[in-house]
């Protein structure tokens, strides 16, 4: 909603921009067309920083978590196991809106998080989890990582049941959330710090 100076009502209210964070997450999570469906997810275990989009499958604003989902086998998996510690930035060109997200990255495989998340996820989807090398593994020349009878058709359950061993669900343990909104008449910067999953700090920042 916008005043008459075109200034939505969250502007200058800390409280409702951290409501808008969350109705902007909850969202993406449901509506694939949202800007903020795909978000990047950063990690850093090595020399380099390492980068990827992946698609917002969960976010929890009781628990304070976000989740995606990935291959067991992917090396952001490594990348977590050396270093928990993530950023994931989504923004919207329509709103002006970017939200970027700190925590501590959780992974499940094969276990009761993961098993009732396999239960809802589509088909389509599952077949990601039956390539027979793990993503990222080096080729000589270019495949889609499926057997060749899989790969313009949707294999049976069984089949792609197989894939489930290969699915984890990464959920994010949000410590701190900073949200920067850009206007004409001046942008919008906030900080809002997390401990024990309870908001201990918020503060506007200088976007």
């Amino acid at each position: 909603m916008m005043n008459e100076l075109d200034l939505p009502n969250h502007y200058d209210d800390l409280d409702l921009i951290y409501n808008e964070i969350w109705t902007s997450l909850i969202r993406g999570k449901k509506d694939s067309k949202s800007e903020f469906h795909q978000c990047y997810v950063s990690t850093h275990s090595d020399d380099y920083p390492s980068l990827r989009t992946v698609v917002l499958r969960h976010a929890n604003k009781d628990n304070l978590t976000i989740s995606f989902h990935t291959d067991i086998r992917s090396n952001k998996i490594n990348k977590i196991n050396d270093n928990p510690n993530v950023t994931v930035l989504l923004y919207s060109h329509d709103k002006k809106i970017q939200i970027q997200i700190k925590g501590t990255a959780e992974i499940n495989n094969q276990n009761v998080r993961t098993s009732e998340v396999w239960k809802n996820i589509r088909s389509f989807s599952k077949k990601c989890y039956i390539v027979e090398q793990a993503p990222g593994s080096k080729s000589d020349v270019p495949l889609s990582g499926y057997l060749p009878e899989h790969e313009k058709t949707l294999p049976d359950d069984e089949i792609l049941n197989n894939g489930y061993k290969n699915f984890a669900l990464i959920d994010i343990n949000i410590e701190k959330l900073e949200w920067l909104y850009l206007h004409r008449y001046g942008h919008r910067r906030a900080l809002f710090e997390i401990k024990n999953k309870e908001i201990k700090n918020k503060q506007w920042l200088t976007p």
